[in-house]
């Protein structure tokens, strides 16, 4: 191979990384959404199990109703 060879074969390598690691910047930006996304469904259900209990309890020991 001569060196004009050898040059433009590095050179489609590195064009060949430079895409990937787009592609995973891309992919890591989508799962950082979908991990927000999970956490803050696990917070609203937190809440949401907060609310439930006390309520419960409310009903429970406050009104005397078992």
């Amino acid at each position: 191979m001569t060196i004009k060879e050898q040059l433009a074969s590095m050179e489609a390598k590195l064009d060949h990384m430079h895409k990937d690691l787009t592609k995973n910047k891309e992919d890591i930006e989508v799962l950082k959404a979908k991990m927000n996304m999970g956490a803050g469904g696990i917070k609203a259900v937190a809440l949401f199990g907060g609310i439930l209990i006390s309520i419960t309890f409310l009903i429970t020991k406050i009104l005397g109703v078992k």
